[in-house]
């Protein structure tokens, strides 16, 4: 969907809280089986206006030397939701407020929700019927936003859930070789993000940095997506292996990518690499 800019009211709706707290958003508790999604949980009733970004971010899932992959949906509708972004990989996620910790995980998407649209979210994970948090930031108004916006998400990389691509980044800053998220994609896009996750807490993850780069085109022949620069979506790990970021200012790449292309992403970390160090990969791409 593509709206011309005109003036306007730049509105604000979250459920972050209004005041200090660790546990920001709603608590969402994973299924009783790794793979399964548990009950839903609305974020927000009735959206107060019609927006045109939203922003997730999930905290409080990760748990030092333990595995703790996972994955996250983002539901719109009644209570038999529709999903509007799937298998958002939130493992490892870290916490707020806690000492000597990465904070949450987040992601944003340029996506139209219409005022009075019901939000919701979901979850499945290693940890299982393990509560987590949720929360939510949409941005609109009246005015119409500076840039193209879609109505939908598809997820490329996802396996039996909450596992996803295996992708091994460089270590000691040198970059991994680039690795297929998917053969092909199904419709046009216009943007994309990604989420990551390690494969493993059982052993001990080293504090380090991360940089992923999206990339289109055939093998050995990969354009990385955004107008051919390095997309370096930055994400980092500490040493009770919790995940925090994207912390990228926009957490999402603006590139055409038309059907049928394929993906694959590289990525390189600050540290040497651990005992396991293959982590786990998808790509989000909106739809128009």
């Amino acid at each position: 969907m593509l709206w011309v800019p005109q003036k306007g009211v730049l509105r604000f709706e979250q459920t972050i809280g209004t005041i200090g707290t660790a546990n920001i958003g709603a608590s969402c508790t994973t299924g009783a089986a790794a793979a399964t999604k548990g009950t839903a949980v609305q974020l927000i009733a009735s959206t107060g206006f019609d927006a045109y970004l939203i922003e997730i971010v999930a905290s409080g899932y990760g748990l030092a030397a333990t595995t703790a992959r996972g994955c996250l949906d983002i539901l719109v509708g009644a209570a038999t939701e529709e999903v509007l972004i799937a298998n958002l990989l939130m493992g490892f996620c870290g916490n707020m407020g806690g000492a000597a910790n990465p904070g949450p995980k987040r992601w944003a998407f340029p996506l139209y929700i219409p005022a009075g649209t019901r939000i919701a979210a979901q979850v499945a994970g290693d940890r299982t019927t393990t509560a987590m948090r949720v929360a939510v930031r949409l941005y609109g108004g009246n005015g119409y936003p500076p840039f193209r916006v879609g109505q939908r998400v598809i997820t490329y990389g996802i396996g039996t859930v909450p596992a996803a691509t295996a992708v091994t980044p460089g270590a000691s800053g040198a970059e991994g070789s680039w690795t297929q998220i998917t053969a092909s994609t199904t419709e046009d896009h216009f943007a994309i993000a990604l989420s990551a996750q390690p494969t493993t807490g059982d052993t001990t993850l080293t504090a380090s940095a991360f940089s992923w780069d999206i990339g289109v085109g055939a093998a050995t022949e990969e354009v990385i997506a955004g107008g051919g620069q390095e997309t370096g979506l930055i994400m980092n790990l500490d040493g009770n292996e919790l995940v925090g970021g994207p912390y990228d200012a926009l957490p999402f790449v603006m590139a055409d990518i038309p059907s049928g292309q394929r993906l694959a992403v590289r990525g390189s970390r600050s540290s040497a690499a651990d005992t396991v160090a293959t982590w786990d990969l998808a790509l989000h791409g909106v739809v128009g």
